[in-house]
């Protein structure tokens, strides 16, 4: 027993990446990595997906709100999905790399959103929702299964 090798925990186990499962040889490279290698490989995997989604997205949404970010920076955070600062630099929670594309683009809509109005009025959810009309099953979807965005 001594001199087993302890296999990752990781092999079976499946990976959200734009709300789908998948194994994690199919997200990163595995072979021969030590588990907090390939914990740190797929951090960075989710951090580079993360940053490439919301580069290509945020362009088609800043045009539609007419708003420009002065910054947009992908960031590890416990407890927010994304924020937009008074100086209009926004962030994003790299865990977005997991969920569907709708959500994060519901994410993205929102922040771009606090551009114009910096609190949660009246006002602020009518422009959110007048890009996505079903914001609220995005948020809905966040806080059922965000705590699944995880590994």
């Amino acid at each position: 027993m001594d001199n087993e090798v302890e296999q990752p925990a990781y092999p079976d186990r499946k990976f959200l990446h734009l709300g789908k499962a998948y194994s994690l040889h199919e997200l990163i490279e595995t072979k021969g990595l030590a588990e907090d290698e390939l914990k740190k490989n797929l951090k960075k995997f989710y951090f580079s997906s993360c940053k490439k989604i919301v580069g290509e997205r945020i362009p088609k949404y800043q045009a539609q709100l007419k708003v420009k970010p002065k910054t947009v920076e992908v960031v590890e955070s416990i407890t927010k999905w994304g924020s937009c600062s008074s100086a209009k630099k926004l962030t994003f929670n790299y865990r977005l790399a997991m969920a569907p594309i709708e959500v994060i683009d519901y994410v993205i809509i929102h922040e771009l959103c606090h551009l114009l109005h910096m609190n949660h009025d009246r006002s602020f959810w009518r422009r959110v929702g007048s890009v996505m009309p079903d914001y609220k099953e995005k948020e809905e979807f966040l806080a059922k299964y965000g705590h699944w965005m995880s590994f």
